[in-house]
């Protein structure tokens, strides 16, 4: 059988998890645009919307202050044109608490020219379908 040829759009937004779990800020912030707008109003806890590489470093420093450990886990990456959206697997462990969370969440990324240019966090995986960009979805 033979696998479809992951996009760009997917590549990046699969790099960028992979930066985001391992704490990897330098490498997370080298695939994104310094306009990039990272939307996390959807949180219960301390809804935000960060704004370039400065607001990155911010979320990430925040969440660690909170999270023992926290990671975002792609489940599924779905290919909307430039656009990806990240179905989750979210579970942390809480710092002093130790406290064990895991959800399935949802993270809309939207890329142009090889660079990751905002990302919208949702706690209901059906309203990131609902929201996502227009298009035809590729494989």
């Amino acid at each position: 059988m033979v696998r479809p040829t992951p996009s760009e759009s997917t590549d990046l937004v699969r790099r960028a998890h992979e930066a985001l779990n391992s704490g990897d800020m330098d490498a997370l912030i080298a695939l994104c645009d310094s306009g990039f707008r990272l939307d996390m109003s959807d949180r219960v806890f301390n809804p935000a919307v960060y704004k370039g590489h400065e607001g990155i470093r911010r979320f990430h420093s925040e969440v660690r202050d909170v999270w023992e450990s926290y990671v975002w886990e792609p489940e599924e990456l779905i290919d909307v044109g430039s656009d990806v959206v990240a179905l989750l697997r979210s579970s942390g462990r809480g710092r002093g608490s130790g406290v064990e969370v895991q959800r399935e969440t949802a993270m809309v990324w939207s890329a142009r020219e090889g660079r990751a240019i905002a990302m919208r966090f949702f706690r209901n995986r059906d309203d990131a379908l609902k929201n996502r960009p227009q298009g035809e979805p590729r494989s």
